[in-house]
């Protein structure tokens, strides 16, 4: 048998390496990803710490088969138009008001983020807000900033929401009603804050005057629902999902069936050829979960971990002041690689330190750094490194300087503000 000392410092280099190898850019992530995995099962075999099963007891499936599930029955829901017709018709309410669109299209875009994952959300939201302004000839570069940030923040606050939720729901034991009564309070504080602030920056775009307003409101948004019949059986659908997640810890249903029994059934209403629904599963997305499950359970098979967590508690025996060290460390790690693995590390952590506090206190603070510590940076969340990618792709670059200028300012103040909430918190856990 090999010291666990000598044990820990391999799993830790390959689990820095493949990190580097993530986040470089330079090869997919998910592929980065597989290569760590074999990695850390090379060296499990040769240092006896981790075979292959046990190696696949620390992928959770649950998260895996609740991110299908959800992924298969919002590309069926998008497939009838239905965020096409949601947009139209905020727009149009707006009468051409540059402001009114800002507000109207962030708010959807925040608000539909609580229930569908925020990078969805983001590729059905973006083109609509680019085609619309073209048509009033206004930059819709402010309104794709303001969508991608605050879908972050919304994203935050349901357990469905954002994938780290996801992630720290099924480790941590909480529930769907935990997330929204824990952390539905802090989003909507945080959102009021971040409309004040992109109205303070953006005063200079507000005064555009839109041209075309005529046109816009010609449109119709019945035009853009391309299956009626079958947007309102699968928004009914919706409906009873969430209602079963909302009863999750009464019934005792496993939010993973919820989200199977809800792609399946929209599977059956549209009678789509399963190959074409699948297209919206983001398959290298769920091997790339399964391959971070994997790492981290290297590093948990050492005792690096525990022994990490150990530490950290020994900063103070407050655990408001842990919390804030968990919030903010993993907000600023998020604003400079992808939330999602960052969460995978630190879930471990959060779990042992958790034990030694006697409190749910850190896991909420997990949730709001990752979720919004991602607003610093354009590379710190899905969502931004999509919306920067989709902007590019119709003609509109979005630089560094211009995401700093508000989503910077946003995420370090929205990570000030939920660092206040965590002494309310600290009662409600």
């Amino acid at each position: 048998m090999v010291p666990t000392e000598i044990a820990q410092i391999v799993t830790l280099i390959i689990f820095i390496i493949s990190y580097i190898m993530i986040f470089s850019g330079k090869i997919d992530r998910t592929t980065a990803a597989l290569f760590g995995v074999f990695l850390m099962l090379t060296a499990g075999y040769a240092m006896h710490f981790m075979n292959f099963e046990e190696a696949l007891d620390y992928v959770d499936w649950q998260v895996i088969l609740l991110l299908f599930g959800m992924m298969t029955f919002v590309g069926q829901l998008a497939r009838t138009g239905f965020f096409k017709y949601l947009g139209i018709k905020a727009i149009k309410l707006s009468k051409g008001n540059p402001w009114l669109i800002f507000v109207y299209l962030s708010l959807i875009t925040t608000f539909v983020s609580m229930l569908i994952d925020n990078v969805t959300t983001i590729l059905l939201m973006i083109p609509l807000t680019i085609e619309i302004a073209e048509l009033l000839d206004i930059n819709p570069v402010p309104v794709i900033l303001g969508e991608a940030v605050l879908s972050n923040v919304g994203g935050v606050a349901t357990m469905i929401g954002d994938p780290p939720n996801i992630l720290i729901a099924y480790a941590s034991g909480y529930s769907f009603n935990d997330f929204i009564i824990h952390l539905f309070l802090p989003v909507l504080a945080i959102l009021g804050v971040g409309l004040l602030i992109s109205r303070i920056l953006y005063k200079w775009w507000i005064k555009t005057k839109a041209k075309n307003v005529e046109e816009l409101m010609k449109l119709n948004p019945e035009d853009y629902v391309k299956d009626r019949k079958t947007m309102h059986y699968l928004l009914i659908i919706l409906l009873g999902m969430v209602f079963f997640f909302a009863l999750q810890g009464y019934l005792q249903i496993s939010p993973a069936f919820v989200a199977l029994v809800g792609g399946t059934l929209a599977l059956l209403l549209t009678l789509e050829d399963p190959k074409k629904a699948f297209e919206a599963v983001e398959w290298s997305t769920l091997v790339f979960f399964i391959g971070l499950f994997i790492l981290v359970g290297g590093l948990d098979k050492t005792g690096l971990l525990n022994d990490l967590a150990e530490g950290l508690s020994s900063i103070s025996s407050n655990p408001v002041v842990a919390a804030a060290i968990i919030l903010w460390v993993s907000g600023i790690t998020s604003s400079f690689v992808d939330n999602i693995p960052i969460t995978a590390a630190f879930i471990p952590v959060v779990g042992v330190m958790t034990e030694t506090y006697h409190t749910g206190l850190l896991w909420w603070a997990l949730a709001l750094g990752v979720g919004l510590g991602g607003n610093i940076t354009p590379i710190g969340s899905s969502a931004g490194v999509v919306s920067l990618s989709l902007s590019k792709r119709y003609g509109y670059t979005i630089g560094n300087n211009d995401w700093f200028k508000f989503g910077g300012i946003v995420g370090i103040i929205t990570l000030l503000i939920a660092t206040g909430f965590l002494f309310l918190l600290q009662y409600m856990s």
